[in-house]
């Protein structure tokens, strides 16, 4: 992966739409990578709106698709990238952990998510993580913003396949038996008797389900 260009804002509604809006409009190359100290109107999954809190890490990188492994199938985009950015929160000391399929959560509560758009040839990451409310449950550990966006652009670079990043999640998927997700018409579905596939996507009593 050539240099990423890094971009700060002090305030957006949302670091996904912004730079998607960009990359369409004003022909930003990947890599770029928006950083917000402050989202009004973030993004979460199926379009929701994630909520604001009185801090949180909010930020989107675009990537071309050759800076990611060739053997990673698209609708795990999120899967992949949501686990590296969790092992980069887990090798600063927090117990942060993904939900399939691309929320972050500590013990039972949800502390963020990860959504990933395509645009031509190029992935768009978005991830947003509370660090500070009343409300909501927040990151469990104190590293700065910036020393966490360079150990998860560090942690791309690596490139590893996605079948080594499957494998270590594979480990940590019944975690999410516990919890629901939302199909295609909205619906909350158990995962208790979900099956992970090798690409990435959930059997459950034989039929199969994929997030991108």
């Amino acid at each position: 992966m050539r240099k990423c260009e890094k971009r700060v804002f002090d305030s957006l509604p949302s670091t996904q739409t912004y730079l998607l809006e960009k990359l369409k409009n004003d022909g930003l190359k990947a890599p770029i990578l928006i950083v917000a100290k402050n989202q009004s109107a973030g993004i979460g999954s199926r379009g929701n709106i994630w909520e604001s809190v009185k801090s949180a890490l909010t930020f989107s990188l675009a990537l071309n698709a050759s800076d990611l492994p060739k053997d990673l199938p698209l609708q795990a985009n999120a899967l992949y990238l949501g686990f590296l950015f969790k092992e980069v929160l887990k090798g600063l000391g927090s117990q942060t952990w993904l939900k399939w399929p691309n929320d972050l959560y500590l013990g039972d509560q949800k502390i963020g998510g990860v959504l990933v758009n395509v645009y031509k040839d190029m992935r768009v990451c978005g991830i947003g993580v509370n660090r500070v409310s009343q409300k909501w449950a927040c990151l469990d550990i104190g590293a700065s913003d910036d020393l966490i966006i360079e150990g998860f652009l560090k942690k791309i670079e690596e490139n590893l396949f996605w079948g080594e990043v499957l494998s270590k999640y594979a480990l940590e998927f019944h975690r999410s038996n516990s919890f629901s997700f939302h199909n295609d018409c909205g619906e909350a579905m158990s995962l208790k008797d979900a099956e992970l596939l090798e690409d990435g996507r959930i059997c459950i009593k034989g039929k199969i389900y994929d997030r991108m």
